[in-house]
């Protein structure tokens, strides 16, 4: 089963049209771990949990499709999201739900249900808090660790978007590295704070309205294209490529 699911995710995003992207990752994490439930205080009540989404909910799937060396260095100059940056971001949100509609039909003549979430905009416009983090999941089901610019930081870096996909079959879940993947904080490394354009993120707190403000100024920006509410200044630092 896994075989399938990874081999899917893998020609889907070597498919593209464009070399932006580099090789995706996978992971997997029992539905009802702990953890999922910790993320209703972490998060808040509204969090759901892998049942909330798919009654019967086994295993929770998360996929990371990391953005190419290109791309990542072309978004760390001026104040502003690079237009390739945007693009990209458009691009991966819709191969994202395209993976997860494929992969809902090439699973259920094998008696396999599946749900899940887009990408992005499944979240409370006041608070700014999603009803499920794909990263969150990610960690759950061990791509990564969570670095200072809130980001989880996989072996393929931290430069790209997540998806996340609940089954209601049982799959062997993936071991949870102990900060393998941890970001340089503890060494000096500042990069995503200094770098942040409104100073949204900052040594001891992160100021998610401000950032959000930003967001939806770079989307202003190229009026042309799907929603590019996306900035990505802070993850194009020495943890963009690898943890």
């Amino acid at each position: 089963m896994k075989k399938i699911i990874e081999n899917l995710i893998h020609e889907k995003v070597s498919a593209s049209s464009e070399p932006i992207f580099r090789q995706a990752l996978t992971g997997y994490a029992d539905a009802g771990d702990p953890i999922f439930q910790t993320l209703k205080s972490v998060i808040g009540p509204e969090h759901l949990l892998p049942a909330e989404i798919l009654p019967g909910a086994k295993s929770v799937v998360a996929f990371f499709i990391p953005f190419s060396k290109e791309i990542i260095v072309g978004n760390r100059e001026g104040e502003y999201a690079s237009r390739k940056w945007a693009e990209t971001y458009v691009i991966t949100n819709k191969l994202i739900d395209s993976i997860c509609r494929d992969l809902s039909k090439t699973l259920s003549p094998l008696g396999v249900q599946m749900a899940w979430l887009l990408p992005t905009y499944e979240f409370d416009r006041e608070k700014l808090i999603a009803q499920w983090s794909h990263r969150h999941a990610a960690y759950a089901c061990g791509l990564g660790s969570f670095g200072r610019n809130n980001m989880i930081i996989t072996k393929q870096g931290c430069a790209g978007r997540f998806g996340t996909a609940i089954l209601d079959t049982y799959l062997e879940p993936s071991p949870r590295p102990k900060l393998i993947h941890a970001c340089n904080r503890d060494n000096g490394c500042l990069y995503c704070v200094k770098i942040c354009p409104v100073q949204a993120l900052r040594e001891a707190d992160f100021d998610r309205h401000k950032c959000y403000q930003r967001l939806l100024e770079n989307d202003r920006l190229y009026p042309d294209l799907d929603l590019t509410d996306a900035c990505g200044k802070c993850v194009t630092g020495p943890c963009a490529f690898t943890g």
